[in-house]
């Protein structure tokens, strides 16, 4: 692991650990073995690192790859998992390399996005990501429509948002139930919408 990645992944577990931001350099120091001169090196002040962090973990976090999703098999298999690939995007988050013991990654998007310290590049890319999920969605509905597997008598656009709150739904659960089993939610979840959207 190069510097850099080691300042920001420690400086992560100090935030954790601490349930703040307010981490000094001194900290960070003493985490990461290095001098200060050496943090200095790499980052310009403590809110430089604090932005790669955002960055690493919330802004680049949430983008999906729509192209890695597996689509194989009839629209039921298809839309469960694509829809399961994203809540395991989210579920499990960015890879920490240098914590060794598993961490709940909603600690982290929760402590992150609850200290204030976020950016409109966040907002914006939350907000596409949600627009990208509902554009997938819908061209997966389309196609389960034309192959007479979902009901053509509820629009695509309901089926979509049905589909988008089950999810959304989840992901809260996920968030403020940490140890409920999220994909048994999921696949009851899942069973129960797409028993109203098949074909009859």
């Amino acid at each position: 692991m190069n510097t850099k990645d080691l300042i920001v992944e420690k400086t992560l577990k100090l935030i954790l650990e601490k349930s703040t931001i307010d981490i000094s350099i001194s900290e960070i120091r003493n985490a990461t073995g290095l001098s200060t001169g050496s943090i200095y090196y790499h980052f310009s002040d403590k809110s430089d690192i604090f932005e790669a962090i955002m960055q690493k973990y919330i802004v680049d976090y949430i983008k999906i790859d729509f192209d890695k999703i597996p689509l194989e098999g009839p629209s039921k298999n298809r839309i469960h998992d694509a829809l399961l690939y994203i809540l395991h995007h989210f579920i499990n988050g960015v890879e920490i390399k240098s914590i060794n013991e598993k961490i709940n990654y909603g600690d982290v998007i929760l402590l992150l996005t609850g200290t204030g310290y976020v950016e409109d590049e966040v907002t914006r890319i939350v907000l596409q990501t949600g627009r990208d999920i509902k554009i997938f969605l819908t061209a997966l509905v389309e196609d389960g429509k034309r192959q007479n597997e979902i009901r053509q008598d509820f629009s695509t656009e309901n089926i979509v948002e049905s589909l988008v709150i089950m999810y959304m739904g989840i992901q809260y659960s996920w968030l403020i139930c940490a140890n409920d089993d999220t994909d048994l939610i999921f696949e009851k979840s899942f069973d129960t919408t797409w028993t109203a959207i098949k074909y009859p």
